[in-house]
């Protein structure tokens, strides 16, 4: 019985290891937004499209991403769900997770008026969400905060 006792907390303890190299691994990931822009619009909505680069900075382990689940404010204001999908990205390497929003004109609209109003030639986009990793005891997720600010 201790020496399936003693198997067990080994292969527990080696499990809880993989884990936290799996965790380093997906920590080890920088996020930047490369473009937010307008791909089409009209008097109810627009459409942007929205590029982010995911770098994984280890240098011997891929890092796979499942999906990203988030938030797109542009000047501190919520204007749209944002999601993608999985994709693997190589040691030292970077990938491109694209998503194209529609978001109402009447979100956007508020902003617009703001920055004529504040004299503004900037946009701050941010997006905020959760990225899910997988790894070999399931996904493990990692909050993500990203932001840039785009002059006009």
């Amino acid at each position: 019985m201790k020496k399936f006792l003693t198997l067990l907390c080994a292969l527990l303890f080696a499990s809880a290891c993989a884990t936290v190299q799996e965790m380093k691994q997906a920590v080890n990931c920088r996020y930047e937004i490369r473009s937010a822009q307008v791909s089409d619009f009209s008097l109810s909505d627009i459409n942007l499209d929205v590029k982010v680069a995911i770098s994984n900075i280890d240098k011997k382990q891929p890092a796979k991403l499942n999906r990203f689940n988030g938030k797109l404010y542009i000047n501190d204001n919520e204007v749209s769900d944002i999601a993608f999908g999985a994709c693997e990205i190589a040691p030292s390497s970077v990938e491109m997770a694209k998503a194209t929003l529609t978001i109402p004109f009447a979100k956007v609209g508020k902003n617009l008026i703001g920055l004529v109003t504040a004299n503004s030639i900037s946009v701050d986009y941010k997006i905020k969400g959760t990225m899910y990793f997988d790894t070999a005891l399931g996904e493990i997720p990692m909050p993500v905060v990203i932001t840039q600010k785009k002059d006009l």
